[in-house]
């Protein structure tokens, strides 16, 4: 066990376009190779829905999964104050090298837990809706981001909604869930780098009516959706 993914974008950084390629594992034993070059694509490589970001960032800005700082660098550019949020040592180590000076090594619940900072605006971006892990341990996070969240602040994450597939593993995999009491949605990943693995972790898919669900619970509401299927980029207020 150890940080596969800090390693991979570490590898990409430093020997280029051919280095960093990891592997995604699910519990099922599917697996899916990947190149790391997706966590340094400028947004002339983003979905239409993760360009709207620079438009609707603003303030005082918390980059959660901050990854190897494709979001971070960019908002930077344009002025904005960002801290990079993420639990890989080897991610942060790249964010510092790209320019990001605020980093933060740590999960939500350990920032909420020093306080008091405020900000303006919370990024889940790259598909890190699914942090909110399941319909249990997502109203928590809300919270956590609530608890450091400045008046009118906002949320703004890219999502994916699971039931739009056909692809059999899927949705074999969502029977597979449901057959052991868990959402269909629900996936348990690791990533793999050489001889490296990141512990499980818990990444939750989800429709956007559940997603307003839980915003709900967490003491948020559900605004604006910008739909690019299967993604989709939510805005989450106070509620």
């Amino acid at each position: 066990e150890g940080d596969a993914f800090g390693a991979a974008v570490r590898a990409h950084r430093q020997e280029g376009e051919r280095a960093g390629r990891h592997v995604l594992e699910r519990d099922d034993g599917r697996i899916e190779a990947m190149s790391a070059a997706v966590y340094f694509a400028g947004p002339e490589e983003w979905l239409p829905a993760e360009r709207r970001v620079l438009d609707l960032a603003r303030g005082r800005v918390l980059d959660i999964g901050a990854g190897a700082g494709r979001f971070a660098v960019e908002l930077i550019e344009l002025g904005l104050a960002v801290t990079a949020l993420d639990v890989s040592d080897g991610a942060l180590e790249v964010c510092r090298e790209r320019g990001v000076e605020d980093l933060f090594r740590g999960t939500v619940f350990d920032l909420a837990a020093i306080g008091p900072e405020r900000y303006d605006t919370f990024l889940l971006m790259g598909g890190n809706l699914g942090l909110l892990e399941s319909p249990e341990h997502g109203p928590r996070f809300l919270q956590a981001l609530g608890s450091m969240a400045a008046p009118e602040a906002v949320v703004l994450g890219i999502g994916m909604d699971p039931f739009d597939t056909e692809n059999p593993d899927h949705l074999a995999y969502h029977e597979f869930n449901q057959s052991r009491g868990r959402v269909p949605g629900a996936v348990l990943l690791r990533v793999r780098y050489g001889r490296l693995a990141t512990p499980w972790f818990e990444h939750l898919l989800q429709p956007t009516g559940d997603l307003a669900a839980m915003a709900e619970a967490g003491g948020w509401r559900l605004g604006d959706v910008a739909d690019e299927p299967p993604w989709y980029l939510a805005t989450l207020r106070p509620g």
